[in-house]
């Protein structure tokens, strides 16, 4: 029993791989227009999710451009566009206004640059990617901070913009005008009328904080300015980004000694070029270099931190907390601007009516099969999503408005009406809509779930990759996930097509005209337990459901990882990556959720003791209490797994966890694929030096892997929730990301010593 216990979480540990467990970025919500969910506010620079002086630049401009092309304000006294905050994007966005003739105001907290100009003198400005070229009048060229704003205030000074200084925007609500779309007021009082607005306020104004004892001290700062402020001081500073290098780099010269804390065993997250320039200074003793390490308390002269396992005490004059910054979440909640990873008060009506839709779906189709209670649960249900939906729409709450174009609503509501007449008619009234039982209906929903949605992925993300992938999932769910068990088998055994009664056919591999089983070709055990677990199972499907679950799929995933099934082939896939496509940024990256991505190796476990305890007991009648406690078994096992995390959580969850809830939580299939492909070639590969830590590869990962920690690192992903979504190779701003196979495996004996 001991050893059981200690192979469990070395078996976990196994599977883990010492995947990094790091959290999603909170930005606001934006579409490929850069509109925020307010309609009418655009974002543009880092806010955007993309620091990167180039892309800001760029983001300025693209802004203006869309907002030229749309109505104006029809009052000179109203502004066509505001523009907040005079940095890079916002001068940019300046520029751009004036060139179009637009009637435009730019509003500055500070002074113009702000943040740059707080930047560590001599810091080195890199002008990534090397591809981009924005176009707008304003260069960004790999020097240094000095040289940057010489360049920008030249900008400046050449365009003459109206830009008004030292004016922090308090509010900015909708206006009841029709001649202007905001009223926007500053902390001075001053109020401004405009018909569109821009914020380009940045991020780094809200610098992340530890929240430790005495991090509060006039000692310790969050920002370096001027290295010369720490002359002959003993210095510590706390972070592993560039930011943090740098710093520590640039006090080399002034500070006393300079000693860097950081939590992890390593720097890797900086760039090459630093992360060189670090590691030189350590070995040459100019930094102390503190690994595995955290400040736990601030006092006067020193700081306590936790070591390793032990607790040191080191003596400083100041401490520097150099941990990033984060975007002003609670500015952009104020006016209404939706955060991603956030919920409010729509998106849990949306998650409510989504739901209880679900419930009433899958409890309506098994009710025709199962308990009777089942039923009440489909009625119940149906109310909830009546009401919740009809809530739902008349939410005055801006950002599933936004989300939700016309077409998702009329096919949603269209969907619900048809399997209600569907269910209610076959249920109560003795009425058939084409098929009779709901099970044809809701196939026949399925089906054009993913023909819809997967044609908007392709026209949102038109990839090459994403355009191949969406069409094989939409032609396996029409085809063989469909037509084929639901209406041309049906068609050619009443044709008597499929040979005599005694046939190969209709013994073998559809005994007594049971078509369904056609599912078994495509959706394999333990996703479907049916193509094993079956009392009456035939040679065929043992056969086939062997060689399938153990020999196909394994060798997909080896050659092409678990994505080869999970991506291309499973319906719940399929689901997920058309439906699920826009919510992916919704999976919980928390140490809960990394915690729970293993509840489908229990539900693996539970799925192998049945089907092996039915086997074996329906192979004679000695071993019949084996069947028999199976069977007893299975109908929880059906409604908690199958019914319940398969088909009400797996889609029902869509607004509040991602498409792919069930994938990576709970599936046993996907559970199964994770030990194949401990042993897989495949891999996203990540070139380093062009990682700029951004993290939108970890936000639309619906895997919930944090991608960005193995960028970070330059090591190849090897989690073993991947799907091959491209999600974070197609998103990379600097294509840092690919595809690709491990040249020589680790020997498979080897990997198998290291869980044993």
């Amino acid at each position: 029993m001991t050893a059981l216990l200690s192979f469990i979480p070395r078996y976990f540990d196994w599977l883990n791989n010492g995947a990094p467990k790091g959290e999603a970025e909170k930005y606001p919500e934006i579409n490929p227009e850069l509109e925020s969910s307010v309609p009418g506010i655009f974002i543009a620079g880092d806010l955007t999710g993309i620091p990167l002086l180039k892309y800001s630049v760029q983001s300025g401009v693209s802004a203006i451009r869309t907002i030229s092309q749309k109505t104006r304000s029809a009052s000179k006294d109203i502004l066509d566009v505001l523009i907040v905050g005079a940095g890079p994007a916002g001068v940019s966005a300046g520029i751009e206004a004036k060139k179009l003739g637009l009637n435009f105001q730019i509003l500055e907290a500070n002074q113009p640059f702000h943040t740059i100009t707080s930047y560590p003198k001599g810091k080195p400005i890199f002008a990534e990617p090397s591809d981009l070229i924005p176009d707008s009048p304003i260069i960004i060229k790999n020097n240094t901070k000095e040289e940057l704003l010489e360049s920008l205030e030249n900008a400046l000074k050449k365009h003459k913009l109206p830009i008004l200084t030292g004016e922090k925007v308090e509010s900015i609500l909708p206006s009841k005008d029709t001649l202007e779309k905001f009223q926007i007021k500053t902390e001075s009082g001053k109020k401004f009328r405009s018909y569109y607005v821009v914020l380009a306020i940045g991020k780094s104004g809200d610098s992340r904080r530890l929240g430790i004892p005495g991090e509060d001290q006039e000692n310790v700062f969050h920002r370096l300015i001027d290295p010369k402020d720490f002359e002959d001081q003993n210095v510590l500073v706390v972070g592993g980004g560039d930011t943090a290098v740098e710093a520590a780099l640039s006090l080399v010269d002034t500070a006393s000694s300079v000693t860097l804390s950081y939590r992890d065993a390593e720097i890797s997250r900086p760039k090459e070029e630093n992360k060189n320039r670090f590691q030189k200074a350590v070995s040459e003793n100019k930094i102390k270099f503190l690994p595995n390490s955290s400040p736990e308390k601030f006092l006067s002269k020193q700081v306590q931190l936790k070591v390793g396992k032990k607790k040191e005490t080191e003596k400083v004059d100041s401490s520097l907390i150099l941990i990033g910054s984060e975007a002003p979440i609670s500015f952009l909640q104020k006016i209404g601007i939706h955060i991603r990873n956030t919920i409010n008060t729509r998106e849990i009506l949306g998650f409510v009516s989504l739901f209880s839709f679900a419930l009433f779906l899958y409890f309506g189709k098994a009710s025709f099969y199962a308990a009777g209670w089942y039923s009440w649960v489909a009625l119940v249900s149906s109310v909830i999503f009546l009401i919740s939906s009809v809530r739902f729409v008349i939410s005055k709450d801006s950002f599933l408005s936004w989300r939700w174009k016309t077409f998702k609503n009329l096919y949603l509501a269209s969907a619900a009406i048809y399997f209600s007449v569907a269910y209610f008619g076959a249920k109560y009234a003795g009425f058939y809509l084409f098929g009779k039982y709901p099970s044809f209906h809701y196939t026949v929903l399925y089906s054009t779930t993913i023909l819809f949605f997967g044609i908007r992925r392709i026209k949102v993300r038109p990839t090459p990759y994403i355009k191949l992938q969406t069409i094989t999932l939409i032609l396996i769910q029409i085809f063989p996930l469909f037509l084929l068990p639901e209406i041309i088998l049906p068609f050619l055994g009443e044709q008597g097509l499929l040979g005599p009664s005694n046939g190969f056919l209709l013994t073998q591999v559809f005994p007594d005209g049971a078509y369904w089983k056609a599912y078994g070709f495509i959706l394999a055990w333990p996703l479907n337990m049916g193509v094993l677990y079956d009392g009456g199972i035939t040679t065929f499907w043992l056969l086939y459901g062997f060689l399938m679950s153990f020999g196909l799929i394994p060798y997909l995933v080896y050659k092409y990882g678990k994505g080869a099934y999970c991506g291309w082939i499973c319906s719940c896939g399929g689901l997920a990556e058309t439906l699920g496509d826009e919510y992916r940024n919704r999976m919980p990256h928390g140490k809960w959720a990394y915690k729970l991505e293993h509840s489908g190796q229990w539900i693996l476990l539970l799925a192998a003791i049945l089907t092996i305890a039915k086997l074996v007991g329906s192979s004679g009648e000695i071993f019949w209490p084996l069947e028999y406690g199976a069977d007893s078994i299975k109908v929880y096992y059906d409604l908690v797994v199958d019914l319940g995390l398969g088909g009400v959580v797996g889609v029902g969850a869509y607004f509040m966890f991602s498409g792919r809830i069930w994938c990576r939580m709970f599936c046993p299939l996907s559970a199964l694929m994770h030990i194949y492909a401990k042993f897989s070639k495949f891999r996203i590969f990540a070139e380093k030096k062009k990682c700029i830590s951004c993290n939108i590869c970890t936000s639309v990962c619906h895997q919930g892997i944090d991608v960005m920690n193995y960028a970070n690192k330059g090591r190849a992903m090897d989690s073993v929730q991947c799907v091959r979504c491209s999600a974070c190779v197609v998103s990379c701003p600097t294509q840092v990301l690919s595809f690709g196979k491990l040249q020589n495996n680790t020997p498979v004996l080897d990997k198998l010593k290291a869980v044993l």
